[in-house]
């Protein structure tokens, strides 16, 4: 993907600004701090977007929050400060697994809250308690991950948000969004690693198992496709997934392939509009890629209760303006009435 234009395109990220102003602040009167670590994963440079979204669109740590935390094990509303897209989902069914399993070291403890899993997305929620303070500005950096079945996230999305409690807790929330729905199956083990966190030394792990979400699914297999007028650009819906933590569009992006061999496929944002009116746009949509070069690519909404009829997906660009406009000719409209 050409770089200027991703990075004009970050540039134009519409945000609100009163909203961006309200956070910020918010973030200077409670004087919270927020750091990135880092991944042993391989991560596309979708995730890394997907981390700078989610932190934008963070809650800072509310009372409600510090309640939450001391009504363990359900911590639940949690999930609200941090702007997950199935929060509202997760704390009116109680979909999380309560873990409490914890690894302590050198006067630090890690443990392990809740975690959630539907075969598409992975949730996990870590507390960080010391002895002494927790430094969010370490001299030696510090690193942490997690993985399923022993093996790394490679995940179509992911991200991870953070928020001191006080000065010796901090909480962390880990969300995955998967290449491939179902890709580890029903039951997967799960372990979350650190090492030289918060400026204490040593490394941390807290493994155990986790199930599936019991809970509806359903699968639509669409195809249907749009393509541009030159025949450049050809988008089909494969696949349309309904779970308990997201609704999950699976699409493939197809354009010449010497875009791949000299890094000039576009990387198109999206808004997603269901037949019932509601738009899924900005923190209510993320948008990953699956593999290399963009072709697999995975829009995650908000979880539905009912399924609508149809949704339209409005892919846009950046003009020669530096403003995102809505591709006309790549609207698809994606009807759910063919279910595998």
């Amino acid at each position: 993907m050409n770089k200027e234009k991703f990075n004009q395109s970050i540039d134009n990220i519409d945000v609100p600004l009163e909203k961006l102003l309200a956070r910020e602040k918010a973030a200077m009167n409670q004087g919270k701090n927020r750091r990135k670590h880092g991944r042993t994963t391989k991560q596309s440079i979708l995730v890394a977007c997907g981390l700078c979204i989610s932190l934008l669109g963070s809650g800072f740590v509310s009372t409600g929050m510090a309640e939450a935390l001391s009504n363990i094990p359900l911590i639940g509303p949690i999930y609200n400060d941090f702007r997950d897209i199935a929060s509202e989902k997760i704390e009116r069914d109680q979909l999380t697994t309560v873990i409490e399993k914890q690894d302590s070291q050198n006067g630090l403890k890690m443990t392990v809250k809740e975690a959630a899993y539907d075969g598409g997305r992975l949730i996990v929620t870590v507390v960080y308690t010391g002895v002494k303070d927790l430094s969010l500005e370490e001299e030696k950096a510090g690193f942490n991950y997690i993985t399923i079945n022993g093996q790394p996230v490679k995940p179509a999305m992911g991200s991870t948000g953070q928020d001191d409690i006080n000065s010796k807790t901090i909480i962390e929330h880990h969300q995955f969004t998967l290449s491939n729905y179902n890709e580890y199956g029903d039951k997967i083990e799960i372990a979350v690693h650190g090492e030289d966190l918060f400026g204490y030394e040593g490394k941390w792990k807290v493994a155990f198992p986790l199930e599936k979400i019991k809970g509806d699914i359903s699968e639509f297999y669409p195809k249907v496709k749009a393509k541009t007028a030159d025949d450049v650009y050809t988008i089909t819906a494969d696949k349309v997934t309904f779970s308990p933590l997201s609704t999950r569009i699976d699409l493939t992006m197809d354009y010449p392939a010497e875009m791949d061999e000299n890094d000039t496929w576009k990387w198109f944002d999206f808004s997603v509009v269901d037949s019932n009116g509601r738009v899924y746009d900005r923190l209510e949509l993320q948008s990953g890629m699956a593999g290399e070069y963009g072709h697999h690519m995975v829009l995650a909404l908000p979880p539905m209760d009912t399924i609508p009829q149809s949704v339209t997906l409005k892919p846009a660009d950046v003009n020669n303006e530096g403003f995102i406009e809505v591709i006309k000719e790549l609207e698809l409209v994606v009807p759910l009435d063919i279910q595998k």
